[in-house]
This record gives C-alpha cells, sequence and structure tokens, in this order.
C-alpha cells in the first residue's frame, strides 16, 4: 500500500467531515452519495474497509512525528508536536 501524503490525508479527512455535516443538515442523494464517496477514499487511503478503522488509521498516520530536517536549527522554540515552549 501507498501511504498518501498527510496533506492529501488532511484534505480527504476535511472531504469527509465536510459531506457528513452538510448530510445531517440536509439530507439528499447527493449528499449521501458525498459521503459514500469520501467514506471509499479514506478506506482505500488507509487500506482499510470501515470507517471507525479508516479514521482511527488516519489519526495515526497524522500522529507520527515528520522526519527531521537536516537544515533545521536545533532548537526552534517548539516542543515535540508544535507546541510553543516556555521560555
Amino acid at each position: 500500500m501507498l501511504t498518501p501524503s498527510p496533506q492529501d490525508l488532511r484534505v480527504a479527512l476535511a472531504r469527509y467531515a465536510d459531506a457528513r455535516i452538510e448530510d445531517a443538515r440536509r439530507p439528499t442523494d447527493a449528499s449521501a452519495r458525498a459521503v459514500e464517496d469520501a467514506t471509499y477514499t479514506l478506506c482505500v487511503m488507509t487500506g482499510t474497509r470501515d470507517i471507525p478503522q479508516a479514521l482511527h488509521i488516519a489519526d495515526t498516520m497524522l500522529g507520527m512525528p515528520a522526519p527531521a530536517s537536516p537544515t533545521a536549527a536545533p532548537h526552534d522554540g517548539l516542543q515535540q508536536g508544535g507546541s510553543l515552549q516556555a521560555a
């Protein structure tokens, strides 16, 4: 399985969330189809067969630390995970 880029995964997650919200607000055939399409996309991207598992895997994939950049400064004011450190 190819690993999706974090950006592609975030776009797919946002598309799924938007589809679910729209379908909850105004259920139509089109909104139901959008949920099905977004669900299918997330399942394919994560190599799963159901949406709870796909969401869990997507969260896990996005929770992985980014590879260290060889040009990054050793201390840039951010803790692991991107939160600001106290000075």
